[in-house]
């Protein structure tokens, strides 16, 4: 059985893995800002929660599952302390515990939304706003030490990714004061205030 492991294409299924982990994070994290629109109806507002919730948890275990193989590749071994130690791997140890960050982050941000309902909706918010340098870390790590950066195709992808991510995040921040203000004027006409 060992030897049937060992014999994994390791190095491939990290590069893999690795990319379809941040290509779902990235989707994941542009969906939960659309999430936050307040104009979407209901029903919109549900599927991109459940893709939003979908896409991050998947994009999570794959994460995790791209951070393991390196304990079981010949190709480029790593020890578990270079993995689960941050900052531990003796190559390139500032991107490899980036990586190792993010994915401590990203658990973080899973459980925390498990137990939304249980703790208070500013200190979940507050937890929930780590994903951006969970998500940058994420990038950092990928497009700086990712072994496929080199092909334009990818690192648009990772640039774009990053664009999409940024600019949603300007129009959510630039909407919704707008529209909580058009709420307090249409409460205060209906009250007569």
């Amino acid at each position: 059985m060992i030897d049937w492991i060992v014999h994994w294409p390791t190095w491939e299924l990290m590069r893999v893995i690795g990319f379809g982990s941040y290509m779902l994070i990235a989707a994941g994290i542009c969906l939960g800002i659309l999430y936050s629109f307040p104009a979407a109806k209901p029903q919109t507002k549900k599927t991109r929660y459940r893709l939003h919730t979908l896409f991050t948890n998947a994009g999570m275990a794959l994460g995790l599952a791209h951070g393991l193989l390196p304990v079981i590749s010949i190709y480029s071994p790593f020890a578990w302390k270079e993995v689960l130690v941050p900052f531990a791997a003796v190559h390139h140890p500032v991107l490899n515990g980036l990586g190792t960050l993010a994915a401590y982050g990203a658990i973080v941000l899973v459980f925390s939304s498990d137990f939304r309902h249980k703790i208070a909706k500013k200190l979940w918010y507050a937890s929930h706003l780590l994903a951006y340098p969970v998500f940058a870390a994420t990038f950092v790590h990928g497009y700086f030490l990712g072994s496929d950066t080199k092909l334009l195709a990818i690192r648009w992808m990772y640039l774009l990714s990053i664009a999409m991510i940024v600019t949603l995040t300007a129009v959510r921040f630039a909407i919704v004061p707008q529209w909580k203000a058009a709420g307090m004027q249409r409460k205060m006409k209906r009250t007569g205030a």
